[in-house]
């Protein structure tokens, strides 16, 4: 239960500035929490009744929190995100704001859920959430008796260049999550594997140590690794080393839990949940532990929008979890993958997402939004197929799976109108990093989500590839598609990533693993769109840019061959070819798509198309009315880039 708020933080939002009539008030600050650990509710957070307890047997927790409320009184709803490594996401998700420092994060933008009247509370539910302005949650350790729990954690690591030495940090960390107990012990491994699902070899404990190399000279730390000869840019280096900490990371989804339930108490009447990649696979595994029922017994969250999180829950609620991780093979990667209950013909286990909440009373409706990438990555196909993928799942009652056709993890990115082909995270790829703006769909989304929780208004039927109509193939059979490319990279369909039966020790019902790397058998299927003869997507949701297209638009992208590993793909990218301009270019090139002049008369002609594509979609409800414009000037923003780069290539 939420005991108090803290505010450090109370001034007029956006300076007073009044949306649909209304002004809004920007609180923030600490959320003080206790839990039972004894209680029905609490008893599946890993490692809870190890923690230190007050007189009353309760465990405490203290959460950052950002609260942005109707200044004249309740709200009938609220939106409550999970920020995404601390990163508050709801004005560049929702509110068309281009986030480029964390004060940006607070700006109105558009300010299209503050039209509505809604709540945005943002709450701070990760321990290892890292930056100066990173929302976090502080939560205490677990005990051996009346000593500090110790075991072993892994870290994995992929360096994008040849170094002597490597810093262990995960993505969007500045430091460890867990500190190395002893960096002279024998038992620290390192191993290394070259592609995802590749047997990994450990390296001889005598050719690598803790220290970091500056200027050729080794120096001992606790926070590197060097190894003899330096590492090699693309190969997967996995560390496993002991450590003397165990936070109860678990409580973060307690959190969560106690945060949504303080603001129902707080008047809001119905209660919705957003997440982003990482944040999408927390609602996933919040629903799969049981979550959803507070500790009153009520239903928490009426609506959840789990967006680009595939199949995957993570590293959420374990002993050493590191919920920053990435696609790592750990307890996030296990079975259960759909809502559906389900018995898995690998394991013979039989459960789904959504076994528990069912099982409670405190199912909520639930979309599931996802990009090319999380399908490419091997394990999107999962939430609607059966896990050997022999047959297409049939649409559950309280849920919507949507696939957002060619689109890639991190969103359309074109700047001056050029393709970038480095990722924000500063690695190189390939090709021009795919151009598709997906943000218009998920507001959508939420508005079709809201309007079925608030209104009983029936949301558009599922739409993503299937078995039973032939748009749901392997990945081989679409790189073989793209072939035909002029000077075509292709991914080798040999090395890419799949999730596979995991073994994680006796221990692993209990949220402890014991086996670590884990040991990996069977694999579950991994299954993707396949293209038309533009090679863009035929099954998903089609905006302008692959209903009518100037070019092809993949959830793929192989890294550059600086990178190392050239024939795998870069994480969260994939890529835009645009056609030739006119024909005379399209032969020169042998292209054999035809050119944007063969297709389009001239701009006003392709606009024309746009436009009734940009109907059709309003219509279908996968398109507010509202931001038709905004995906029409986003088609003919690709349409002159397009142009412009036959333009600069044939000058060339």
């Amino acid at each position: 239960m939420i005991e108090r708020f803290e505010v450090l933080n109370d001034e007029p939002y956006a300076g007073g500035q009044e949306f649909s009539g209304r002004a809004y008030r920007l609180l923030q600050g600490r959320l003080y929490g206790s839990v039972d650990p004894e209680d029905p509710a609490n008893t599946a957070i890993v490692d809870l009744r190890n923690a230190q307890r007050d007189a009353a047997g309760r465990v405490h927790y203290a959460a950052d929190l950002t609260l942005i409320t109707p200044a004249d009184g309740p709200a009938e709803s609220a939106f409550i995100e999970v920020p995404n490594r601390g990163n508050r996401l709801i004005a560049r998700s929702f509110h068309r704001v281009v986030a480029l420092e964390p004060a940006d994060t607070l700006k109105p933008g558009d300010a299209w859920l503050l039209h509505q009247g809604i709540e945005l509370v943002s709450i701070g539910w990760q321990w290892d959430a890292q930056g100066e302005h990173a929302m976090r949650i502080d939560v205490p350790d677990a005990l051996d008796g009346d000593q500090p729990a110790t075991g072993e954690v892994m870290v994995e690591l992929r360096p994008d260049r040849a170094v002597p030495s490597l810093r262990l940090i995960s993505l969007g960390q500045e430091q460890p999550s867990y500190p190395v107990l002893d960096p002279q012990s024998e038992r620290s491994r390192l191993l290394v594997r070259g592609f995802e699902d590749d047997e990994p070899r450990e390296v001889p404990r005598a050719d690598w140590r803790f220290a970091s190399v500056k200027d050729g000279i080794p120096t001992p730390s606790a926070v590197h690794i060097m190894l003899d000869g330096g590492f090699e840019a693309g190969l997967i280096y996995q560390l496993v080393y002991e450590t003397s900490r165990v936070p109860v990371v678990g409580l973060g989804l307690v959190a969560i839990r106690d945060c949504a339930a303080w603001r129902r108490a707080g008047g809001a009447r119905w209660l919705f949940g957003f997440g982003v990649s990482q944040t999408g696979r927390v609602l996933r595994h919040f629903l799969h532990v049981g979550m959803n029922r507070g500790e009153d017994g009520r239903k928490v969250f009426d609506g959840v929008l789990v967006h680009i999180a595939g199949g995957q829950r993570g590293d959420f609620n374990h002993r050493f979890a590191q919920p920053t991780v990435a696609a790592v093979p750990s307890f996030g990667q296990r079975f259960p993958f759909a809502g559906d209950v389900l018995r898995d013909p690998v394991t013979g286990e039989t459960d789904g997402l959504f076994s528990r909440p069912e099982a409670d009373g405190c199912m909520p409706k639930v979309f599931f939004t996802n990009t090319s990438w999380e399908y490419w990555r091997g394990d999107a196909a999962l939430i609607h197929v059966t896990p050997d993928g022999t047959a297409d799942l049939p649409e559950h009652p309280d849920t919507r799976r949507y696939l957002f056709a060619g689109t890639h993890h991190i969103g359309g990115l074109l700047i001056g109108g050029k393709q970038l082909r480095q990722l924000p995270l500063g690695i190189r790829v390939a090709e021009g990093l795919n151009v598709v703006v997906f943000a218009p769909l998920v507001r959508a989304a939420f508005a079709n989500l809201a309007a079925w929780v608030r209104d009983g208004q029936e949301p558009p039927k599922d739409v993503v590839p299937r078995l039973d109509d032939g748009t749901l193939v392997s990945r081989g059979e679409v790189l073989e598609r793209y072939r035909v490319l002029p000077n075509a990279t292709l991914l080798d369909p040999d090395k890419l990533p799949v999730l596979r039966r995991l073994e994680l020790g006796s221990r692993a019902d209990a949220g402890i693993g014991d086996e670590l790397p884990p040991l990996e058998y069977e694999r579950y299927a991994a299954l993707v769109s396949d293209v038309d003869v533009d090679l863009n997507e035929r099954a998903g949701i089609r905006l302008p840019d692959i209903a009518v297209p100037v070019g092809s638009h993949t959830g793929w992208n192989p890294r550059h061959p600086s990178a190392g590993a050239p024939d795998q793909p870069a994480i969260f990218a994939g890529f835009t070819r645009f056609f030739a301009a006119d024909e005379a270019d399209r032969a020169a090139s042998a292209d054999p798509r035809p050119s944007i002049a063969a297709r389009y008369a001239d701009r006003e002609a392709y606009a024309r198309e746009v436009s009734d594509c940009v109907a059709t979609l309003v219509t279908s409800r996968f398109l507010l009315a509202e931001d038709a414009d905004w995906v029409t000037e986003n088609a003919l923003a690709r349409y002159d880039a397009a142009l412009a780069a036959a333009e600069a290539e044939s000058d060339t």
